[in-house]
């Protein structure tokens, strides 16, 4: 019987918009393969409103015509299909396999391995899978980073070329308290701009103006957890590694501590307005140790490049320069010299007004007589 409800809830067209409840439910259940029950899942729904708004009905929307699902069911059966086969299997075998499993419910899948609706349906299965822009979209600008899949490769040895730890290196570079997402927008100049898609996470844009902040951390949560249900039972249901998703989470711990009362401020505002997943803002400060460059082995080119432009920045307003602690001697010497000039023009303008009031009381009192 549950099964029959599941399958009437995924009979939606694929570019519904507003999924209710149950909707949502049921398509969790079809990505990660798992059975969570309603009320578990009302806890991670919440966060999860914003990873469906914002990324799976937009990426739904976007396959549109192009691709042969027609339904969240017709997507849920070939990801499963994709997911069967990972890591082991190259695109074009999955495309193959595929066709061979068409029926009378699944007319969608009556079609050639080469054709480009099947081949469309395989890379929004795989981007709702992982939340990863994987490949292009024909007729969808896909801003950003994006993994490339090819015909010949397994969707595996795609992610893990994006997502692969770097080497050591010997530079040192420090992570201070002061590095924020807020310090980053109010201090530097750089306007964090969020995104669902993990592998545009630190990135920096347009002339290194803009960063973009992956936010979707329920998904990522619920990834994990998921992750470790299936290899409990000897199986394997996401592509991203483990500490892949542990550091992303520290990256979101670093950029948005939630013990610091101007971050906590800086993003419930962000939230607000964006209806952020409030996941994101939830991770405690990395101590001194965490916080050392040498402890990040996915994220570390772009966390370095990012603490560089954060470095070479210099205050332009008065609220930058209010904010801008980096160096106190700079700081104390500025508003100081900011005090001096201010008291300056004030006594400035009481001599002033003082000497334009003794001309005036003079000339009165010489005409008064």
């Amino acid at each position: 019987m549950a099964v029959e409800m599941n399958l009437n809830y995924l009979s939606h067209p694929l570019a519904s918009t507003d999924l209710s409840l149950p909707v949502r439910r049921a398509i969790v259940n079809g990505i990660f393969q798992s059975n969570l029950a309603a009320q578990v899942f009302s806890s991670h729904d919440k966060g999860l409103q914003a990873w469906f708004s914002d990324w799976f009905e937009e990426q739904c929307e976007a396959a549109g015509n192009q691709a042969s699902a027609r339904t969240h069911g017709d997507l849920l059966h070939i990801l499963r299909y994709l997911q069967s086969l990972t890591p082991r299997a190259a695109r074009d075998e999955i495309a193959n396999g595929l066709c061979t499993t068409s029926s009378p419910t699944r007319p969608v899948l009556n079609l050639s391995a080469t054709d480009e609706r099947l081949n469309a349906s395989l890379t929004l299965a795989a981007r709702i899978w992982l939340s990863v822009s994987v490949d292009s979209l024909q007729h969808f600008l896909t801003p950003g980073h994006f993994v490339c899949w090819n015909r010949s490769q397994p969707l595996s040895d795609a992610v893990e070329k994006e997502f692969c730890p770097k080497a050591q290196t010997v530079e040192t570079v420090k992570l201070p308290r002061i590095f924020t997402a807020a310090n980053l927008e109010q201090i530097a100049g750089i306007q964090v701009q969020w995104t669902s898609n993990l592998a545009d996470h630190l990135s920096l844009k347009d002339d290194d103006k803009k960063v973009m902040l992956f936010y979707q951390a329920s998904f990522l949560e619920l990834s994990k957890e998921s992750k470790s249900e299936k290899q409990a039972k000897g199986e394997n249901r996401t592509l991203l590694n483990d500490d892949l998703i542990d550091e992303t989470f520290r990256t979101l711990g670093l950029l948005i501590p939630s013990s610091d009362a101007r971050s906590r401020k800086w993003f419930a505002k962000k939230q607000r307005i964006l209806s952020l997943d409030t996941k994101a803002g939830s991770y405690g400060p990395l101590n001194a140790s965490a916080r050392q460059i040498e402890k990040f082995h996915y994220w570390r080119d772009r966390l370095v490049i990012l603490k560089q432009t954060f470095d070479d920045s210099e205050p332009n307003t008065i609220a930058s320069w209010w904010y801008d602690d980096r160096k106190m001697v700079q700081w104390y010497t500025f508003w100081v010299a900011a005090f001096v000039l201010l008291l300056t023009i004030v006594f400035g303008l009481i001599q002033s007004v003082s000497a334009v009031v003794q001309a005036w009381a003079a000339v009165k009192a010489v005409k008064d007589r």
